[in-house]
């Protein structure tokens, strides 16, 4: 697939690479990236052999957030600021859909932060399902700092929920930094490594997932986005038994069978 403005690959079988490919702009996120971001998520939805994919920016960043001197989302494109509904319509709605695509698709999403997370970006590693993180990372939320509000591309949905409710609102309504070490403590972050071996370990990371088979990945990133607000115990487990059903019924669930039958009698 050939883009302007990412880059997506398949490293190896059944693990996708998608790289944030404005450099020059610390891959900074302007319509033309949502764009494809949202043409390449539409494609991965029917990409059955992609299992995991992996988020990434190239070069210092992972993602500087919102592209403030993008020509089609500037204060100075009059029409699209006139008013709050233009802006919602032609510009918020747009970027906050990539966050939904996101969560919408069925590959769980590894991050590799390699830098910069501001703003967007980091609200781009908050909607992965796994962060690994350079020791050259950071993240910062920076909307307030520049008199939005905090809470921003489901920013105040997801961080709360990754690092408690008191930390979530100190660091959303000061929009500071958190560095790579603070971000693995508090839950920000699941890992932190090197960064000359930054990608190698999301594909560590990407080769566990991609061994447990498809069916089980995306059943259990359902279970996870559906019983992050079930209303009671009783319909989380009943959302759980219908994936164990489906899932027991899968080829990969009885080779798994298989292999665990001949190891526990050798």
């Amino acid at each position: 697939m050939e883009f302007a403005t990412i880059r997506f690959e398949e490293m190896e079988p059944h693990i996708g690479l998608v790289t944030l490919n404005r450099p020059d702009r610390l891959n900074a996120i302007n319509m033309d990236m949502l764009k494809e971001l949202q043409v390449l998520f539409g494609r991965l939805q029917t990409m059955e052999s992609v299992l995991v994919l992996i988020l990434t920016g190239a070069g210092r960043g992972f993602c500087s957030g919102a592209d403030l001197k993008d020509a089609n989302s500037r204060r100075d494109v009059v029409d699209r600021y006139k008013n709050a509904g233009n802006h919602l319509f032609h510009i918020q709605k747009k970027y906050a859909s990539s966050v939904l695509d996101m969560r919408a698709l069925a590959q769980p999403i590894i991050a590799a932060v390699n830098g910069v997370a501001a703003g967007g970006g980091m609200c781009f590693a908050l909607a992965s399902d796994i962060v690994v993180a350079s020791r050259k990372a950071y993240f910062i939320p920076s909307f307030i700092n520049i008199g939005l509000s905090g809470g921003e591309l489901g920013s105040s949905y997801f961080l709360p929920r990754a690092v408690g409710s008191l930390r979530a609102a100190e660091i959303l309504l000061t929009g500071r930094s958190v560095e790579a070490e603070e971000a693995e403590r508090i839950g920000l972050a699941n890992t932190v490594v090197a960064h000359e071996v930054l990608l190698e370990a999301a594909l560590d990371k990407a080769r566990q997932l991609v061994a447990k088979g498809g069916p089980a990945l995306r059943l259990t990133k359902e279970s996870l986005n559906v019983n992050i607000n079930a209303a009671s115990l009783m319909s989380a487990i009943e959302f759980e038994n219908r994936s164990q059903s489906i899932c027991c019924t899968t080829p990969e669930h009885s080779a798994a069978l298989a292999k665990f039958d001949n190891k526990s009698t050798e």
